[in-house]
């Protein structure tokens, strides 16, 4: 099992869910990161290359969150540990979850440089591409009846602990159960001045647990863009 981490950006309780997860199946588990902090510095330091200018956020078209904290590392792993040979990733895609991943081979060639050169082809697997969401709670029924607590809180998908392509009910979750993650995404609002996706303010969610001078910021934001 290899898992990448991404710090403050993942359910506060997804590290000792994923080890818990490793101990039940008797797997060795492989933790992962980006090489410059979590996923929260890396959107402090994508504001800071644009010259706190730009929107620092990942988004459906630049999703750096996903190729530079979760593939990279994961592809520098498999690198690392498979000198040569054939390598097979699988992963938990499926096609029911978006109209991107619906078009997705459910076996095909990791389309990453760096895991793939000669002597080591590495294949992504889909095993479950096809599954509807009652398969998948079918089967987690038959081992073991073991998920993530997010899904207890209500939550219709689980990935980051606020994602920006999440649910309105799923980034309300998110910020209730990890307000220190809320708390500082809804800060980066209040410093760069651009909202967590376009016309959603994080800061509006929730905005009982957030400092007065971050709704206060905020504000000023949201007034001069309606200005």
């Amino acid at each position: 099992m290899v898992h990448a981490d991404l710090g403050r950006a993942d359910w506060h309780n997804t590290p000792e869910y994923v080890e818990n997860l490793a101990k039940r199946k008797g797997t060795e588990l492989h933790v992962v990161r980006y090489n410059h902090g979590d996923l929260i510095d890396r959107i402090w330091a994508r504001w800071e290359s644009r010259n706190r200018a730009g929107c620092p956020w990942p988004s459906a078209k630049a999703r750096y969150c996903t190729s530079e904290m979760k593939v990279a590392p994961i592809s520098r792993w498999l690198r690392n540990t498979f000198l040569s040979g054939q390598v097979i990733c699988a992963m938990g895609l499926r096609a029911q979850e978006s109209k991107a991943r619906s078009i997705k081979d459910a076996f095909s060639p990791r389309k990453d440089s760096t895991a793939t050169t000669k002597g080591r082809f590495v294949w992504n697997w889909l095993p479950i591409h096809e599954w509807n969401e009652a398969q998948v709670w079918e089967s987690i029924r038959q081992h073991g009846d073991v998920f993530h607590c997010a899904y207890s809180a209500g939550n219709q998908r689980l990935s980051c602990a606020l994602c920006v392509l999440g649910s309105l009910n799923d980034l309300l979750n998110g910020a209730i159960h990890n307000p220190d993650t809320y708390r500082e995404l809804c800060r980066i609002e209040a410093v760069t001045g651009y909202s967590f996706r376009q016309n959603l303010w994080l800061s509006d969610l929730k905005p009982t647990l957030l400092p007065a001078e971050t709704l206060s910021a905020v504000r000023q934001h949201q007034e001069r863009k309606h200005s």
